[in-house]
């Protein structure tokens, strides 16, 4: 499946002994997901803001990584390190003199404007193709340059010698460590970095930096959205998106339009109201991404957001945080509390904050009936698959990964099957068989060797009647022409064409005869002339009538 599934920029609060690579590997583990980069180095003994790239954000990290940097450090005077901070080995130790404030002063606003610092022998800068920390540890000086640098501003917090506590402003490249050693030799007695916390990079504060452990618990509640942000002027699509059906296409296709028009990123963001999606969530994300969309953000619609003022959600979230200059979405979008945004409340605000809003008029069928969400769910519960696929542009399915069952087929019924358990957010269509098509798939959700089958839908009310699977919801697939453990492996199931309703037999036999012989003859029958992607709705055609 998609490894991938977050896209943007997130705000990490980096702790002492952990390197930033560290953290984009722990991150890795806490999000599942490979593609992540930070935007700008600290050392392990260093803590504070870490700006962290995740899946295609990671083509902006030079957005991040070039704003200027405020960091507060500790200066410990009289001590001279190979390093040149604290955990380094130790060189010089002097005598120190006690400075007046106003000779301390002087020292560090020498620094201001551009100044030319060499770069230290332990960092990750490259010479000849080798970070310059790996010529160091094998104790080989290496001639470098001088490299301007711009400190923009130093505020000093406390003298309480031998150790002074400052606040920097600076350009990208400064390391704060030889800013210290440097003021030390001014001063005298020389000095090294006690301590080091990056406050800012550019716009991005420490107030609103997150530990790993935030991280995991906004994970876990499925709000990592709401703490994204991206840093490119974007082209926004905005709605709830529970199934990327025809009618959301065309919100799309005009994202699209627009961005590539504008010369603009594309981001969808989808409203989350919980359950009752009409294609998995990471499905959404999938499709979408496949599309081309750069950034595609699920924001959870909880208490906390839903009480976020139309205004607030529009200035402070759309704009600024997610890049708004071009808001594309359906008549009906609604956001903030009480729904207050809608398309006029949208319409009236584009002059003041400059933003452009394309509204766009739903698809409808020529009965006049609009291809909406709630459409194909009402078709979708009552068994209406082939009539679904044609609104949505694709089969509906289900997802997931090959569990364990009780091996009734294999021992008893005597075919293997493969047991899906149904995802509670998904709506449900009538319990049952269905003719089916199923995938196996690599690790990006890509569809590799496709089957025919059947598949029963429900709660094997046969088979199972007192263990662990009552009361939950399986989809149960016998895949025809397969032989092979499945167990463990990711499969897409589409139901293409609803056979009969679930229903409990006298016994396995009776089952057994049922499945091989009336249900796989009329399954094999439809799978023999269904064609995927031929049965699609279009904005000219009406492929079937909607009055239900």
């Amino acid at each position: 499946m998609n490894k991938n599934p977050y896209n943007g920029f997130i705000n990490i609060y980096k702790e002492q002994g952990f390197t930033s690579m560290d953290v984009c590997a722990k991150l890795r583990g806490i999000l599942g997901m490979r593609k992540i980069g930070h935007a700008g180095t600290l050392d392990p003994m260093a803590e504070g803001v870490l700006p962290v790239a995740l899946g295609r954000a990671t083509k902006d990290i030079d957005r991040i990584g070039n704003g200027t940097k405020v960091y507060r450090a500790v200066m410990l005077l009289g001590v001279s390190t190979d390093t040149q901070d604290i955990t380094g080995t130790i060189i010089v130790e002097k005598e120190v003199p006690a400075f007046s404030d106003e000779e301390i002063r002087a020292a560090a606003d020498s620094f201001l404007g551009t100044y030319m610092q060499l770069t230290p022998m332990y960092s990750a800068r490259k010479v000849a193709g080798k970070k310059l920390y790996e010529y160091a540890r094998k104790g080989i000086e290496v001639e470098r340059k001088k490299k301007a640098v711009e400190i923009l501003s130093i505020v000093i917090e406390d003298i309480s010698l031998p150790r002074v506590t400052f606040t920097v402003t600076c350009t990208k490249g400064t390391y704060i460590r030889t800013l210290c050693s440097d003021m030390g030799d001014r001063l005298g007695p020389g000095a090294c970095m006690e301590e080091l916390t990056r406050l800012a990079v550019g716009d991005i504060r420490i107030d609103t930096a997150l530990k790993l452990s935030d991280v995991e618990r906004l994970r876990d509640e499925g709000r990592i959205g709401e703490v994204l942000w991206i840093a490119s002027d974007c082209a926004v699509a905005l709605g709830k998106f529970d199934g990327a059906h025809m009618g959301h296409e065309r919100i799309f296709r005009k994202l699209m339009t627009e961005a590539q028009r504008r010369r603009l990123r594309t981001c969808v963001i989808m409203l989350d109201l919980g359950d009752g999606y009409i294609i998995q969530r990471d499905e959404v994300k999938r499709e979408l991404l496949s599309m081309g969309m750069d950034y595609v953000i699920r924001l959870r619609l909880g208490k906390e957001l839903m009480a976020v003022s139309a205004d607030d959600f529009l200035k402070k979230m759309l704009m600024d945080r997610y890049g708004m200059k071009v808001l594309v979405a359906g008549e009906d979008v609604t956001f903030g509390y009480k729904k207050e945004g809608n398309v006029h409340f949208l319409e009236a605000n584009k002059e003041k904050y400059g933003y452009n809003f394309i509204p766009v008029e739903k698809l409808r069928l020529k009965n006049g009936e609009a291809i909406s969400s709630t459409l194909i769910k009402r078709i979708i519960t009552v068994g209406g698959m082939e009539e679904a696929e044609q609104l949505l542009g694709k089969p509906w399915s289900v997802t997931g990964t090959v569990v364990h069952g009780r091996h009734i087929g294999t021992s008893v019924l005597g075919f293997p099957t493969m047991n899906l358990e149904m995802p509670k957010e998904l709506i449900c269509p009538p319990f049952g068989v269905y003719a089916v098509r199923l995938s196996f798939l690599d690790r990006d959700g890509g569809e590799t060797e496709t089957y025919d089958g059947i598949a029963n839908l429900g709660l094997k009310p046969t088979v199972s009647a007192d263990d662990i699977y009552k009361g939950r919801i399986w989809l149960e697939t016998f895949v025809f022409g397969y032989e092979g453990d499945a167990y463990g492996r990711e499969i897409r199931v589409k139901l293409l064409r609803f056979i009969r309703p679930e229903k409990k037999f006298a016994g396995i036999e009776e089952l057994r005869e049922q499945l091989l012989g009336k249900d796989v003859e009329e399954a094999r029958q439809f799978l023999a002339v269904y064609q995927e992607g031929r049965r699609h709705a279009d904005e000219k055609t009406l492929v079937f009538s909607a009055d239900r």
